[in-house]
């Protein structure tokens, strides 16, 4: 028996090894199944500017044609499960900063608007930008997955989410089953002489809803916002800040999303990627199309990092 006990414990050591051995040296992104591509840790040559536009917020939409667009040739999702995406082809990119506030404007051709996700089967539009969090080399000899960031190499995440756009122009901020399924019942409603314990409970959002008890952003009614401001270290450790910075507006016409994403370019956030003019950094992106059933990590991608320049403040005599 003791043999037995033995030789199994040489075989799992021997295999623990083999794999340590296998993987020594080789370039992992967290979470992911296939190592990450030499050349994803390449960044393009092609990069954004972001120009300085003396402007105030209300003329943002007149400042973005005063820049250069950058166009993003985006793929299907293809390292974590679940994969998928790829639904959206390209999506365009302008910057400019007026000293105080980054502004970015997301452009992307998409036929139908998916602004509500309360059934299983619904889901919503999306995009995001992500940033690495601290000032970075990125290359074969210090990689850095442009996915969703690597162990101890944290990324800042902004995801704007069609279905919050839409609650930040409903009476109370929030869409409700209800609004789905307009004949719904519930045994609470219906019942005249409840029992005082179901009472209470059902009057209690908090007791009810788990989501907002734990004051999750998603289960919140009055969040004000239609960005989430996110931070991750790769696949499936995406969390929400707890601060959150970053606001958006997204409009559909003419089966065309335009969303336009900003913040300071400075926060007192340790979490929050900082914007110095006259800086650079890297960024990447992903978008979700609700026709198309995308969600989580099936989503259309850029493989690669794009350098971001913030132009320098031009200070007038």
């Amino acid at each position: 028996m003791l043999k037995k006990v033995l030789w199994k414990s040489v075989v799992l050591v021997s295999v623990v090894v083999a794999i340590l051995f296998y993987f020594n040296n080789r370039t992992l992104s967290q979470g992911s199944e296939e190592p990450v591509a030499k050349e994803e840790n390449i960044p393009t040559k092609e990069f954004l500017t972001v120009k300085y536009l003396p402007l105030e917020t209300k003329y943002v939409d007149k400042a973005f044609e005063q820049v250069d667009p950058l166009n993003i040739i985006l793929q299907k999702q293809d390292k974590a499960i679940p994969h998928g995406g790829g639904s959206i082809k390209e999506i365009e990119i302008r910057g400019f900063h007026n000293g105080e506030t980054i502004f970015f404007r997301l452009a992307w051709d998409d036929a139908t608007n998916d602004e509500r996700a309360i059934k299983p089967q619904q889901y919503r539009d999306a995009v995001a930008m992500m940033f690495p969090l601290d000032i970075v080399t990125i290359s074969p000899e210090t990689p850095f997955s442009p996915r969703m960031g690597d162990r101890a190499k944290p990324v800042n995440l902004w995801h704007w989410k069609a279905d919050w756009e839409k609650e930040l122009h409903l009476a109370g901020g929030y869409e409700h089953i209800e609004d789905e399924y307009l004949n719904m019942f519930d045994d609470f409603a219906s019942n005249p002489h409840p029992v005082k314990g179901h009472s209470d409970l059902y009057a209690s959002a908090s007791l009810v809803s788990g989501g907002r008890a734990s004051g999750t952003l998603l289960a919140k009614p009055d969040r004000g916002r239609s960005v989430e401001d996110l931070n991750a270290i790769g696949f499936g450790t995406l969390t929400s800040q707890v601060h959150q910075d970053v606001k958006g507006k997204g409009d559909w016409a003419d089966e065309k999303w335009s969303v336009v994403i900003y913040r300071p370019l400075i926060t007192s956030d340790k979490n929050d990627v900082q914007f110095v003019p006259g800086m650079g950094t890297f960024f990447n992106v992903a978008v979700w199309n609700g026709a198309q059933g995308d969600i989580n990590g099936q989503k259309s991608i850029s493989i690669r990092w794009r350098p971001l320049k913030i132009e320098r403040v031009k200070y007038q005599e």
